[in-house]
């Protein structure tokens, strides 16, 4: 009978006012605490709160200070290199990229283009066919730069290597990167090559393809759609002339002009309106 009162009691309790208002009381307080909580993290770890990376390149270390201050973030230099296509002593490269939202103060890594350009020793290429002048060049750091052809037994072998039309001897000390002319050999049993396909090459891959089809590269023109040193680093070549056409052949040592966007429509453009 006791025991049944009891239950009677705790039954109608649960289903009182009091009861209710204290649960109530119990929630609130329940809900508050993990709203504060919320709150706090918000404010010690600025959940939420993010930042533009802005774009570095083409700025000077000072200039980069500036700009990293302004927008709540810091810059470090992570490497050097030396870009022919920047100015001496800017940002050539950057981590993490302009526009990726990053947290207030984070780091931002740099590259940077060396004041002083490397200096590699000129190889000798003298007697050696093109093809692997080509190759030490490249290893080297150098390039093939202005092909002329003269009357020699042997075709395409190299006879003298130039640079700034001097003469440059084995072991002289060069810029990383520069571009050295060639004397080659021409015979008169080989005076025809046939002209290379270079529709979708960058400007680097379309050099190296004229020079190996025994050819010197002409104009080489940027449309509208190149507006920087980045943008000119990533086009692709969309037209040339001569055009490439099966079984076409023009003398060794003629010159190639190309054209190069970054606008991948015109490649579509121009390849749809060749196989027309």
């Amino acid at each position: 009978m006791v025991a049944n009162m009891k239950d009677n009691n705790l039954i109608q309790y649960f289903l009182s006012k009091d009861f209710r208002k204290q649960v109530k009381y119990a929630l609130a307080i329940f809900f508050g605490i993990i709203l504060f909580t919320s709150i706090c993290l918000r404010i010690f770890t600025r959940h939420n709160i993010t930042y533009a990376v802005p774009d570095f390149r083409g700025l000077s270390l000072v200039q980069a200070k500036e700009l990293a201050g302004d927008n709540n973030l810091r810059v470090q230099i992570m490497d050097s290199v030396y870009n022919q296509l920047y100015k001496r002593g800017t940002v050539v490269e950057q981590e993490p990229k302009g526009g990726v939202q990053v947290k207030k103060n984070r780091h931002i890594f740099l590259v940077m283009n060396a004041m002083n350009p490397e200096k590699v020793m000129m190889p000798n290429i003298v007697g050696v066919s093109l093809r692997q002048a080509i190759a030490l060049l490249e290893s080297n750091g150098l390039g093939a730069g202005h092909l002329r052809y003269v009357p020699d037994i042997a075709t395409n072998n190299v006879l003298n290597q130039k640079y700034k039309g001097k003469e440059i001897n084995p072991g002289t000390e060069i810029e990383k990167g520069s571009k050295v002319d060639l004397i080659l050999g021409k015979s008169n049993y080989s005076e025809s090559v046939e002209m290379p396909y270079l529709i979708g090459l960058s400007r680097h891959e379309a050099e190296r393809q004229i020079a190996q089809a025994y050819l010197n590269l002409g104009a080489a023109i940027y449309d509208n759609s190149v507006q920087n040193s980045d943008d000119s680093l990533n086009a692709i070549v969309y037209k040339q002339k001569p055009e490439h056409e099966t079984k076409r052949f023009i003398a060794m040592g003629s010159i190639a002009d190309i054209w190069l966007t970054v606008d991948k429509d015109k490649i579509k453009t121009n390849s749809a309106e060749k196989d027309e």
